[in-house]
């Protein structure tokens, strides 16, 4: 009776342990009921990055499947992320073809609108994600966008379990910038705004059709200086006329206004270059110097990220 139960209990665990080892271990004359489909690793990395980066506030993402075609074959949305070296977002995708792979991520996805679409007939080049009014203002919030290489899937229900490995590098599609402006009268009252065209994409990264979105900030007094509160604002780009004012609240005049990104952080006319470029570079701190000569508010220089921007006899405001 001892053997018998022996040989049982040696039975159970051998059975067990076989078990333990997956679809694809076991003896099958079918392999093609084992799961299949494609594990996501998302990461962040510049081209003046040699590591990989994941961002804490990488918190959602959409990720939309594209055949050969590039028709939508399939959304997947993961939410309470925490992207690490070792995290694998798991999919079901398994189906046969050449497949591309779109991600949108952020920290609050309630920001931004993804336009309409039906999987099995929307294309790659009819969607768009455009940012949300909220309250009637723009109000942007982290965004990261990624594609994916190629995946090119075959025939493979007699292999058993398979899951292939897709990396996409998630490249940050937003900007922070803290301004303070030096040489207004502290008994004045101010604000800044900012106007850019920034606010739609297409699926491929490139910028959309958008209208203009107004961001307005007052500034505060703080002594000598006035700051205002971090503006974050979408891919800043050369030559996207993004208008940066700054308006006297007493007689509603604009007395400074310039190109965000042409004038100021990268200004062409300066005998050394910017030490910095859009490609790398998500925060910028800008220092504004005024005098106010005949009537007239100048610029005279400008900080930003401690390169020295001087100008000489420009007037830029009345």
């Amino acid at each position: 009776m001892n053997v018998f139960k022996k040989l049982h209990t040696l039975f159970i665990t051998v059975l067990l342990l076989v078990a333990g080892q997956g679809c694809d271990k076991m003896i099958y004359d079918d392999l093609s009921e084992c799961p299949q489909g494609v594990d996501f690793h998302f990461y962040s990395q510049t081209p003046c990055e040699t590591t990989r980066n994941y961002p804490t506030q990488l918190k959602q993402i959409r990720l939309f499947a594209f055949d050969e075609n590039e028709v939508l074959v399939g959304e997947y949305p993961f939410n309470d992320l925490t992207l690490s070296a070792e995290n694998l977002q798991r999919t079901f995708f398994y189906r046969l073809g050449t497949f591309t792979f779109v991600a949108w991520g952020s920290n609050d996805f309630s920001a931004y609108e993804i336009s309409s679409f039906k999987v099995g007939e929307t294309t790659k080049k009819q969607m768009e994600l455009t940012l949300a009014q909220q309250a009637e203002k723009p109000h942007a919030t982290v965004l990261y966008h990624g594609v994916s290489a190629p995946l090119a899937i075959t025939d493979r229900s007699h292999l058993g379990t398979i899951f292939d490995r897709m990396d996409i590098n998630m490249t940050e599609f937003t900007n922070r910038v803290y301004f303070t402006v030096h040489g207004l009268p502290s008994d004045g009252s101010f604000s800044l705004s900012v106007v850019e065209n920034n606010g739609a994409f297409l699926f491929n990264g490139d910028f959309a059709r958008s209208t203009g979105w107004l961001y307005q900030l007052p500034l505060e007094n703080e002594g000598k200086l006035f700051k205002a509160d971090m503006l974050t604002l979408l891919k800043l780009g050369e030559n996207r006329s993004t208008t940066l004012a700054i308006t006297d609240n007493k007689t509603k005049k604009v007395i400074y206004e310039a190109d965000l990104v042409n004038d100021l952080i990268l200004n062409r006319e300066q005998a050394t270059p910017p030490p910095y470029n859009l490609e790398c570079e998500r925060d910028f701190h800008i220092d504004i110097f005024l005098e106010y000569d005949e009537s007239t508010w100048m610029i005279v220089r400008a900080i930003i990220n401690n390169w020295n921007v001087v100008y000489r006899d420009i007037i830029l405001g009345n």
